[in-house]
């Protein structure tokens, strides 16, 4: 197997400042090239979301990003609230505007940690990944995908595509890329590899990201089971299990807007 690459020396995909981050024409999505890839406002704020205090330590359990606007590149305005603290769940607001209007409105649960010894029958499955030696291209690779190594073990599927990510370029200036952050830019790509449509005559943007998390990812790799929904009356559902090198650790779900070209 090839050796796993750390980041190479590249640009982020934002620079961030006090109540604020600039979005890099590097984050560009295949939709636009003037606004960003859905992954990378995802990975945005799952790093604002792990890095908010809490009373006692908590792990991230469910992120939920409604897209309302398409997101640009340049300065978004960040505004962090958190809704709710207790004993045992956190929850907070995350709002991104451009031009002085909203364009992201995410929520986030948290749940504290706990050492429990479980029944074996109750453990989660550890099942060993293996990151493929082949790889896989994304049509229409521009901004935000020129970064990421994608491989497969099966190039020919359909639909249940299972693919290894792994995000090459940082998201922050500031701050290294964790699992979390990786794991939330990965569950955006459900419509693209879930879906049976051809990218070249359907359009079928998410409007939405739900992320939903049983215990923290791990590594620098991580592999995604995707799939779809589509409905003749131009709605979809994107779906896929999230996982690392030691077994599946969340899931993703997307709403999708589908569209002739």
């Amino acid at each position: 197997m090839r050796p796993i690459l750390k980041e190479e020396a590249l640009d982020p995909y934002f620079y961030r400042k006090s109540g604020s981050a600039i979005a890099t024409e590097h984050g560009a999505g295949p939709w636009d090239p003037r606004m960003l890839h859905g992954g990378a406002p995802s990975g945005l704020i799952a790093s604002i979301v792990e890095d908010l205090p809490s009373d006692v330590p908590m792990s991230t359990t469910r992120l939920t990003i409604d897209l309302q606007r398409p997101v640009p590149v340049g300065p978004l305005d960040i505004d962090v609230n958190i809704t709710r603290e207790g004993r045992n769940i956190q929850t907070s607001e995350v709002i991104l505007s451009a031009n002085g209007k909203q364009v992201v409105r995410a929520a986030a649960l948290k749940i504290r940690k706990a050492e429990l010894e479980l029944p074996p029958e109750a453990a989660l499955p550890e099942i060993a990944g293996h990151i493929p030696e082949t790889p896989i291209g994304f049509p229409r690779a521009v901004g935000f995908n020129t970064a990421v190594e994608m491989r497969t073990e099966d190039p020919a599927a359909k639909s249940r595509k299972a693919v290894w990510f792994h995000i090459k370029r940082p998201f922050l200036d500031n701050r290294e890329t964790t699992p979390l952050m990786r794991a939330a830019a990965t569950g955006d790509y459900c419509n693209g590899f879930g879906s049976t449509l051809d990218f070249e005559k359907w359009t079928f943007i998410n409007a939405d990201l739900t992320l939903h998390f049983v215990r923290e990812p791990v590594g620098e790799w991580i592999k995604l089971e995707a799939n779809s929904w589509i409905s003749p009356d131009g709605r979809g559902l994107g779906f896929g299990e999230l996982s690392d090198q030691h077994g599946p650790f969340g899931r993703a779900v997307q709403s999708l807007v589908i569209a002739k070209r």
